[in-house]
């Protein structure tokens, strides 16, 4: 028998063994050799392909380490990296871009570099000593990436990235630029409000909105003047006090689900858990009627 010649013979058996780990390197290596040899500059990325399995990353970081100074295909590594969940090799990556790189360059090293700070913060457990050296470097990240006036839909991403972290502080920072932001992309130059609240009279400017309510004659244009009047309170870093001006300027909104949810988003953000409840209860008509409480 086959099995029985083999088990006898010790030369054979070690001749149908698998390569050992040493061997197989060895082989990757030779591999990548033949391709650079083969497929020089652009071409070996087409070879590679496009995708981020863990093979295709592992071709490229070693094509990388062959062509270090190609700054293209380090960006590619980095972006791949980040992609896949490997943040941390990702940041290891791009700290070797050099300095003279261009414009366009520069901004995908900041929004990688965001990206892969954010990731890691993202996974870290709030409040722990990974998390707490995390928080200024995507705070910095993030303001390089957003510039001085950073669009609404940058800051709502940030605000987004920053609730998902657990860091709530920085979470109610951007929200309380995305509202002022807002409020002012929808204003006239002739707006009183808008006016105060340029001013930095962010009462004064939320009174007129408030005071606009009574002389709406549609429930869209009351609704629209409530939320400008709560946000010009948020951008003054007022969140206990817009919350609640909204809920005592409610009247002929109390049953309107776009209010009562944007209602709710204030009152979390103004760390009111228990009564952002009771509004989001109501837009769901899950409200008990008071006539109804003693049974």
């Amino acid at each position: 028998m086959r099995s029985q010649s083999t088990a006898g013979n010790p030369e054979t058996a070690k001749r149908e063994r698998f390569a050992t780990p040493l061997s197989v390197i060895a082989i990757f290596c030779a591999f990548m050799l033949v391709l650079v040899l083969l497929y020089p500059e652009q071409g070996l990325l087409g070879v590679l392909g496009t995708g981020d399995d863990a093979t295709t990353i592992r071709y490229r970081e070693a094509l990388l380490r062959i062509r270090p100074d190609d700054t293209e295909l380090r960006f590619r590594v980095a972006a791949s990296l980040v992609r896949s969940g490997g943040s941390r090799r990702a940041l290891v990556v791009l700290s070797g871009v050099p300095t003279g790189i261009t414009g366009a360059q520069k901004r995908l090293l900041i929004e990688l570099k965001y990206m892969a700070l954010k990731n890691m913060f993202v996974q870290s457990n709030p409040g722990s000593a990974e998390w707490s050296r995390l928080k200024p470097l995507v705070a910095l990240a993030a303001n390089e990436l957003g510039g001085k006036n950073p669009p609404a839909w940058r800051l709502r991403d940030f605000a987004n990235d920053a609730r998902k972290a657990g860091d709530l502080e920085l979470w109610q920072e951007y929200n309380q630029k995305l509202a002022a932001k807002e409020t002012l992309e929808n204003t006239q130059p002739d707006d009183e409000a808008a006016k105060a609240q340029i001013a930095g009279d962010y009462r004064r400017g939320a009174a007129i909105c408030f005071g606009l309510m009574k002389q709406a004659d549609t429930l869209a244009k009351r609704r629209e003047l409530l939320f400008r009047a709560v946000r010009m309170l948020q951008a003054g870093n007022l969140p206990k006090e817009a919350f609640e001006a909204g809920e005592r300027n409610i009247d002929g909104l109390k049953s309107d689900r776009a209010t009562l949810i944007f209602l709710t988003r204030v009152g979390l953000a103004a760390g009111e858990p228990a009564r952002a409840q009771r509004l989001v209860r109501r837009a769901l008509g899950m409200e008990t009627p008071k006539h109804q409480t003693g049974a």
